[in-house]
């Protein structure tokens, strides 16, 4: 074992070993395997079989590989009993026959653990465990080992193999632990505990499944597989004797990802409290330290091989939590309670108690004893045979009770291994011809169709409050299986943002005829929010709607979740479900209290307008004369218009009637766009009084119809964090935080709050969120940043050239679409705006009977409603609605043929935004958890690094030239440098380099053209995150602006001369210094011209380097330097900050702002106007009347699909025009800076479908500056 490594050690830790191992030759399968394939045509052999070969084959070798199948001969033997399936020819028992010979007259192969022999047919893998064991002969009798492996087949195969080198481990007595009777079977445990301790087994073979098993401390343990788990390596130190005992970790030599492993999941990164939890099976408390687990399964076998064992499934992502992996998931949720939320009274997660069964059998019970916060204290588990057993079934039952009452986090569900569209043929869907954009599936949650399997009496409860401008009733919705945690969320009405937040209560159980009523009112709040006749049969509704009464003091939180089916207001559900509307009481109407919280129709028919009340007008009737209302303004009194307007108006039965003052129901709209303006009726079809004789109060509350109206925003945005969080989990191990990932997978095109693009900045964003121009620029800044620092390492020999080329062989939108693709990830795009008009709930169809006899209305006057007029022998207000059987849905056929023209099903996507979703979410990856894990999301999106798992590497793999071929420093350079910039090369020599130019001979090879490759990225990165820090509230336009101005030549050969870094460049040429000496001279001249100007005029100084044009040499000092100093530092961040701090920053707060981007903020402003994708904006001028002034303003055309205004967004006057175009454009830059979300609230040209002519810039600059110049010209004369 001295071929290993040794890891630190530390009090309750045994020594750890690392064992590396060759790569195996790649093999696909034996020719056992294949021939076997070959005669199971018919798919008899279980596919369980094939894996457990192909695994085997992966992890011992082909000689093992074999052995499964002399395994597996007894099932083989079992297929010849299928006579029953025998067809007529006989050809499925002839098959079976074949496959059975076939195995049964196989000559298998001994193992052969020579590597150097020619039949060497075990794995090298396997070789150097032999090589590990052999060395533990000289324990002797005491030997004791555990060897974890992951699949039950490697254990079992494993065994039979040891066995037979008899020559080499002969004083080995392998046993394969695997299956439940370990855990389940109190005999057999004690058996095998038994034999273990008195030396029959002296080697045991275990899953890893089987790790929380009661066994005897070992000498020696072999994690012969690499798990992503901490708790996982808790429990091998757990199983080993301390301080003499080993843990061997078997990694593949030059494996990355096992290196990445070992490093996160081991060592110093766990707690060792963690250790003494496991030993005492959680028996004293639970740190305050989090887990580092993996999402993804490590079970023995697939979900399809876990047999009738129960589970509690995600409906999201359709990950299932067997009790096997309840301990774990309780230890995780646990330790996450605990350290976010610090608690001196951490206690034990179980306490066992032992007593005696019916039949006086010794039993086991389980407490599981839960932190603070949680809906439950104490659980506790069913009585089992063995502590191990009631463990694991007192767990399962805590993650099940949790699950069900929202508190279980949905993160805690293993997610399958195989990553989305891994393993499948990618085919990328042809572009079109026009527009070049491809044709995707839209992906759609499960999380509807996965809770249909469940009981519809048994429902899960979740209170919808929305805080906006109007009083929003809270409703509660009712799903079949538990709603993951969605945050709070905006929605927008005409610009006002508002709230929606939701809380999750316990788990209610409703009687059939309350199901009836809520699946009644549910149907009726669906078809009053899109006006449509829609059924759905009980069976199939996969939500329920319920209305809430509003709690006493107005909060949420004062309910009692755990009894949230009082708060429901079940007259209004009984009313609803069986009639749309009611009458009037014309008795009891003069009370005022018998319009609040009410909806009236205008009319006795079900899908027509509505309005909410207002008031009750005493002093109007229906004879009074209409002086306010314009609908009526023509004629003598409100009677007089019914008779004119209504078809079959025959009087009132009471003509003393007070009127009801109300405004329009808004119909729905998408309340996920910050821009959409709400639809505006004429004012002369929009009723202000109604009579309620002839008015239909409508049976559900207005408040909760006004919640009900937000319905489709809501749920809308609810599937989009399903979708967020089923990405989340299957591709980024739940890296990302969800918000950002939301914000990364939204196109503009959307017109969603956030998209990866656009800033919107609607109040203070937590720490957690960032907005979304951060998210694409650090998307974009860093990709580069990743990709240069790959490159750099990976090819170590060439220049600047050939490393562009192969930086944009990773980065390129090209690649980029192509990784993404190659996942699956264009289907979670979310590309299109809400599409609200075609909303529907899961399973709602239109009701044929009411379908053909429904007419769309328009909101005209009342005659064009003829087909619905109210007569008093119609029955339309008590009708039932009609509800279609399951037999009645529609064919599969049917739905495929909608689906194929549905814009809900499908997408098209243009290249450029698969890409930049790409950049987005690995943006969103550095903002959650920094650069490992945008790494890791990078390499998840399969871009192509493969040489590298964490950021770590490129510091282990970096070839940089020797300071024997660098160009010396002139004496005294080094500390010169290292004073201008802060900061001390830990290898000098870098620095050198850094400012060795190719002119010097013999030194081409350590110039600086490599380290200015690598900082020029660096300082592109390092710049969009001050920008982001330094002017938050900016809009994304001018923080591009911003940016662009900071990285650019000049900007940096400005720096290089200002900080002197420029005279300690080494170089040989000429020209190159009179080049050098003639800009210093004019940069330093222009400097003080511009000092003293804007002292003058009290602004600050300008861009006075722009119209230089400097050597490119300066530029590339400055990012040289700071690639010296990051890989000087081993590719860590603190040195080149240190250097941007001291020397770039203060350049930048003094010389660059949004002021001081050029001469000219008119050409500021038109630029920043068009970053916004702005087309609507003109600078106009008139001459003032009163004086001979001219004023200028600058007015914005923003231009929306329903209503066009201007905004007048400021204004100046001054003497010419030119001074007045001067003073107006500063005025609006400063408008634009102090309230950056008008151009979000005022422009949707981005978004917009309408044609609009676009404006020409450049030709309204040319009359702009032509302007200026005359002027100068003639006050010159």
């Amino acid at each position: 074992m001295s071929s290993g490594c040794k890891l630190p050690s530390r009090a309750l830790r045994p020594t750890e070993i690392v064992i590396q191992y060759g790569t195996a030759l790649v093999i696909s399968e034996t020719k056992l395997t294949g021939q076997v394939r070959q005669l199971d045509r018919h798919g008899l052999v279980h596919r369980g079989v094939f894996g457990a070969a192909c695994h085997v084959l992966k992890e011992l070798g082909p000689c093992a590989s074999d052995f499964v199948w002399r395994r597996a001969i007894k099932q083989l033997a079992s297929l010849s009993s299928l006579s029953d399936h025998e067809d007529d020819e006989g050809s499925l028992l002839k098959e079976t026959n074949e496959i059975n010979e076939l195995v049964s007259n196989w000559v298998f192969l001994m193992p052969n653990i020579d590597a150097s022999s020619r039949g060497f047919n075990v794995t090298p893998k396997f070789a150097k465990l032999v090589e590990v064991l052999k060395a533990c002969e000289t324990y002797g009798d005491k030997f004791r080992g555990i060897i974890f492996v992951q699949r039950n087949a490697v254990a079992t195969v494993m065994t039979d193999i040891l066995k037979t080198l008899t020559d080499d481990l002969h004083f080995l007595r392998p046993f394969a632990l695997i299956g439940s009777l370990a855990v389940a079977d109190a005999h057999r445990q004690h058996e095998i505990y038994q034999n273990f301790c008195t030396g029959k087994y002296n080697l045991l073979i275990a899953t890893r499944s089987l790790e929380d098993l009661d066994l005897p401390p070992s000498p020696l343990v072999v994690r012969y597989d690499m798990f992503e788990s901490q708790l996982s390596y808790a429990y091998a130190c757990a199983r080993t004797i301390k301080p003499l005992g080993r843990v061997i970790h078997m990694v593949e030599h030059g494996n990355d990802i096992h290196r990445r492993i070992l490093a996160q999941y081991t060592g110093e990164n766990l707690d060792d409290t963690w250790i003494e939890v496991v030993m005492n099976d959680g028996a004293i408390p639970i740190p305050p330290k989090p887990l580092a687990e993996t999402c993804r399964p490590f079970r023995p076998e697939d979900d399809e091989e876990m047999g009738s064992e129960p589970y509690i499934e995600d409906p999201t992502n359709s990950g299932r939590l067997y009790e096997q992996d309840a301990v774990a998931a309780l230890y995780r949720l646990t330790a996450n309670i605990y350290t976010s939320s610090w608690s001196l009274h951490r206690r034990p997660l179980f306490a066992m108690k032992e007593g005696t069964g019916r039949h006086k059998i010794l039993e086991w019970t389980c407490a599981v004893m839960l932190p603070p916060g949680l809906p439950f204290d104490t659980i506790t588990g069913q009585p089992r045979l063995t502590p191990v057993h009631a463990r694991r079934a007192a767990a399962y039952e805590a993650c099940m009770l949790l699950f069900e009452h929202g508190a279980f986090d949905h993160r805690l569900f293993p997610v399958q291994q195989q990553p989305i569209g891994v393993g499948r043929d990618v085919h990328t869907p042809p572009a079109d011809k026009v527009s070049g954009n491809r044709c995707y599936p839209r992906k759609r949650t499960q999380f509807w169709v996965n809770s249909l399997r469940f009981s519809g009496h048994r429902l899960f409860p979740v209170v919808v409050q929305v805080k906006g401008p109007e009083k929003y009733a809270p409703i509660l919705l009712l799903t079949r299986r538990p709603l993951p945690h969605i945050m709070s969320f905006h929605l927008f009405f005409d610009g006002v943002s508002g709230v929606v937040q939701n809380f999750r209560g316990a788990p209610v159980v409703v009687d059939s005829e309350r199901v009836h009523s809520l699946h009644l009112f549910s149907l009726r709040i669906c078809r009053a929010i899109s006006n449509k006749p829609f059924a759905c049969p009980v069976d199939s509704m996969s939500y329920m709607v319920a209305p809430l009464r509003f709690p006493e003091d107005g909060n949420p939180h004062s309910m009692d979740f755990n009894r949230l089916l009082d708060y429901v207001l079940w007259d209004t559900v009984s009313l609803a479900g069986t009639a749309w509307a009611v009458r009037f009481n014309l008795q009891q109407l003069p009370s005022s209290k018998d319009v609040e919280d009410v909806v009236i129709q205008d009319r006795w028919v079900e899908f027509t307008r509505r309005y909410y009340a207002l008031d009750l007008r005493g002093d109007l009737t229906p004879l009074s004369k209409p002086e306010d209302s314009p609908r009526e303004a023509g004629y003598a009194n409100f009677v007089d218009y019914c008779k004119a307007r209504r078809k079959g108006f025959e009087g009132l039965h009471d003509y003393d009637q007070p009127l009801i003052e109300v405004s329009k129901v808004a119909g729905v709209t998408s309340h996920l766009n910050p821009i959409i303006k709400p639809f505006t009726e004429h004012t002369k079809t929009a009723a202000k009084y109604l009579i309620p004789e002839l008015s239909a109060r409508f049976t559900v509350p207005a408040s909760t119809l006004r919640t009900a109206l937000l319905l489709p925003s809501i749920t809308r945005r609810i599937e989009d964090f399903l979708i967020v969080q089923e990405l989340n989990a299957k591709l980024f191990n739940h890296s990302i935080h969800e918000e950002l990932l939301l914000a990364a997978i939204s196109a503009p095109s959307a017109g969603f709050e956030t998209d990866y693009e656009r800033l919107e900045l609607f109040g203070l964003y937590a720490p957690s969120c960032a907005p979304s121009w951060l998210i694409f620029n650090t998307g974009d800044s860093f990709l580069k940043y990743l990709a240069s620092v790959y490159v750099f390492v990976t090819y170590p020999a060439l220049h600047e050239g050939p490393l562009h080329a192969a930086r944009q062989r990773i980065i390129s939108n090209k690649v980029l679409m192509q990784s993404a693709d190659r996942t699956g990830l264009p289907q979670y795009i979310q590309g299109k705006p809400f599409s609200y008009k075609s909303w529907s709930p899961p399973n709602f169809t239109i009701d044929p009977s009411s379908a053909a006899s429904t007419t769309e209305f328009r909101d005209g006057g009342d005659e064009t409603l003829t087909p619905y007029e109210y007569h008093e022998s119609s029955s339309h207000l008590d009708l039932p609605i009609s509800v279609p059987q399951p037999t009645e849905l529609p064919t599969d056929s049917q739905r495929k043929k909608k689906g194929s023209r549905d814009d809900n099903v499908t997408q098209w996507l243009g290249d450029k935004t698969i890409a930049d979703v790409a950049e987005a979410i690995i943006g969103a990856a550095y903002l959650s958890k920094g650069r490992d894990n945008a790494l890791q999301a990078a390499k998840a999106l399969q871009l192509p690094i493969p040489r590298a798992e964490e950021w770590r590497d490129f510091r282990r793999n970096v070839l940089v030239p020797p300071s024997n071929i660098t160009a010396p420093l002139r004496e005294g350079a080094r500390e010169a440098v290292e004073e201008i910039i802060g900061h001390k090369f830990h290898h000098p020599h870098l620095l050198a380099q850094a400012l060795t130019h190719a002119s010097i001979e013999g030194y081409d090879a350590a110039c600086y053209e490599r380290l200015e490759f690598l900082g020029d990225a660096i300082l592109d990165f390092m710049v969009v995150r001050y920008i982001f820090s330094r002017d938050e509230r900016l809009s994304p336009g001018a923080m591009t602006m911003l940016k662009g101005a900071m990285v650019s030549n000049s900007t940096l050969a400005a720096v290089c001369v200002l900080s002197g870094l420029h005279s300690y460049l080494h170089f040989e040429s000429h020209a190159l210094a009179c080049a050098l000496e003639s800009y210093t001279r004019q940069l330093d001249s222009r400097r003080l011209r511009e000092s003293g100007v804007a002292a003058h005029e009290q602004r600050d100084p300008g861009q006075y380097w722009l119209d230089l044009e400097p050597p490119k040499v300066l530029s590339d000092i400055v990012e040289s330097v700071i690639g010296a100093i990051y890989v000087s530092d081993g590719f860590t961040s603190d040195g080149a900050e240190a250097f941007y701090n001291k020397v770039l920053k203060p350049f930048y707060d003094r010389n660059i702002t949004l002021k001081t981007l050029s001469h000219h903020p008119t050409k500021i402003l038109f630029e920043l106007l068009q970053t916004h994708g702005c087309r609507q904006f003109e600078l106009v001028k008139e001459r003032c009347d009163s004086t001979e002034e001219t004023r200028c303003d600058e007015i914005l055309k923003p231009v929306t699909p329903v209503v066009i205004h201007e905004i007048n967004l400021a204004s100046a006057t001054a003497a010419t025009a030119h001074a007045a175009g001067r003073v107006a454009s500063m005025s609006a830059l400063d408008a634009l800076e102090g309230d950056p979300d008008f151009m979000s609230r005022a422009c949707d040209c981005r978004g917009g479908s309408h044609k609009r002519r676009k404006i020409s810039v450049e030709s309204m600059l040319a009359v702009e500056m032509g302007e200026e110049a005359g002027s100068v010209s003639g006050s010159n004369g």
